[in-house]
């Protein structure tokens, strides 16, 4: 699909040719295809969050800056050294590698986005959060920040 892309002006669709047929991908696409949680929310990506003495102690065990996001390297770390940690813990930790390595799918080094990382401290709101809709701009962000200029294009109006 990313063979035959068209270039459009809309910046969270992606529209290819199969064929001699133009197909639409939007986050309408996605939340079927993938069953993610793709609900409209303020501040998708900066959402409020308190630093806690239970947050700083968290952050603490994984090895993580209490103003930083952990990479997927630090999870892959603090999974090696989590046995005994609570069962509550072990499920932040859980969740946060499925944030860092699928959700962000950042370099192994990078730190995720601190903001969205936080929300991993109240279990139920991180479950409920419309984890789809960041996937979604995350892959939006990725497929569109190619340059195009070099290849061959073709000009529709959709």
């Amino acid at each position: 699909m990313l063979g035959f892309q068209l270039d459009i002006k809309k910046k969270y669709e992606l529209w290819s040719l199969v064929g001699p047929e133009p197909v639409r991908f939007s986050l309408l696409e996605f939340e079927h295809l993938t069953g993610l949680n793709c609900e409209y929310i303020e501040d998708l990506e900066r959402p409020h969050s308190v630093v806690t003495k239970e947050l700083t102690s968290f952050w603490e065990m994984l090895g993580v800056h209490v103003e930083a996001g952990p990479s997927t390297q630090e999870i892959i770390a603090a999974l090696e050294r989590c046995e005994g940690w609570s069962r509550d813990d072990r499920k932040r930790l859980a969740y946060l590698a499925i944030f860092t390595g699928y959700i962000e799918g950042r370099k192994y080094s990078t730190p995720t986005r601190v903001s969205l990382a936080r929300l991993v401290m109240e279990l139920e709101r991180f479950e409920n959060y419309p984890w789809g809709r960041v996937a979604f701009k995350v892959l939006m962000d990725s497929v569109k920040g190619r340059d195009i200029s070099g290849c061959y294009t073709i000009n529709v109006e959709i």
